[in-house]
């Protein structure tokens, strides 16, 4: 059994559950439900765990363990760091194919060379021609 501290209140527990003790983990199931209907009753606003973390006079780390455990997405149009990765990756994809294709295969010096081994070709083939 492994002791760890929780990342949110610095208390001790088994890890068999994670990075966040239980009692903090009810803690933020009872916080999610909040915070969805904060952001449903003020959807033309955008927010950032910061601003949410402050309008809602909530811990920060609270906040941004929600973001972390998958309870709330940063998803921002256009700004998503999935879609710039997205974007890198397909760039990369491409410069890959170029070099591919620009690239002419290594040109083989002679059939005969090519057939032998190193040893071979090294120490002969121990047959007199």
């Amino acid at each position: 059994m492994s002791l760890i501290t929780c990342k949110l209140c610095g208390r001790l527990y088994d890890a068999t559950r994670g990075k966040i003790c239980s009692q903090c983990l009810d803690e933020l199931d009872e916080l999610y439900p909040r915070v969805r209907e904060f952001i449903r009753d003020h959807s033309k606003t955008s927010f950032s765990v910061d601003s949410l973390a402050e309008d809602m006079d909530v811990d920060i780390l609270r906040m941004q363990s929600l973001v972390d455990l998958g309870y709330l997405d940063r998803d921002v149009p256009g700004i998503s760091g999935a879609d710039e990765e997205k974007k890198k990756k397909e760039e990369l994809l491409q410069q890959l194919k170029g070099t591919l294709n620009t690239s002419a295969p290594r040109e083989r010096h002679s059939d005969e060379k090519a057939s032998k081994m190193y040893g071979q070709e090294r120490y002969g083939t121990g047959k007199k021609k």
